[in-house]
């Protein structure tokens, strides 16, 4: 083999490689910002918070400055949060007291990016201790939909995740309040079913 020949040879197996190298390099690249959109679309997730507290600490049935009177009842109120850059929409949150058989259920079409939506509650402290209130059982359950058409949960520890039957996100058909990507029927089933458990 002539040494034209030999060059000729390591010059193609370092194109090659050189080829490879760039096609790796890509490759890793694009993963990279697929999980970066992930990790984004979580972030915007994690600043999507409930808990119940008490009411006279809060703005009564309306968001955060819009004028709503603060309730001097001490009647106990729901606290949903978007700490998020983006709206989140179809917000559903569920929780049950310890005490009681009943399942007490809040929704929201929208909750606007950095904004706080306050609902009063059918039962006030004449009703509940403030140690029932705040005990874990009491904490709300959670599920909505972020600007990406992702559906998240929060449960009753506090825990974000993903919820499955996540899929591309299409127009709607028609148009109703109900998210169509999103049954939340068995996250229902399955809440009554833990607070009957603890109760028992």
């Amino acid at each position: 083999m002539s040494s034209q020949t030999l060059a000729q040879w390591v010059s193609a197996i370092g194109s090659a490689g050189s080829l490879l190298g760039f096609a790796a390099y890509v490759w890793i690249m694009l993963l990279n910002r697929k999980d970066q959109v992930e990790v984004r679309q979580e972030q915007q997730a994690q600043g999507v918070t409930a808990w119940l507290d008490d009411g006279a600490r809060h703005d009564r049935d309306g968001g955060t400055g819009d004028g709503a009177e603060r309730s001097s009842t001490g009647g106990y109120v729901l606290c949903v949060h978007n700490g998020g850059d983006s709206p989140v929409f179809n917000v559903r949150c569920l929780f049950s007291l310890p005490s009681s058989d009943d399942q007490h259920a809040v929704r929201l079409a929208l909750l606007p990016p950095r904004h706080d939506v306050v609902r009063s509650l059918p039962f006030g402290s004449d009703e509940v201790s403030r140690e029932e209130l705040y005990s874990a059982p009491a904490v709300p359950e959670m599920r909505f939909t972020d600007s990406h058409g992702t559906h998240w949960g929060r449960d009753g520890h506090g825990q974000l995740h993903r919820v499955e039957n996540r899929g591309v996100r299409r127009r709607p058909e028609h148009r109703s309040d109900e998210d169509t990507g999103r049954d939340d029927a068995d996250w229902e089933s399955a809440h009554r079913e833990r607070a009957g458990a603890r109760r028992s």
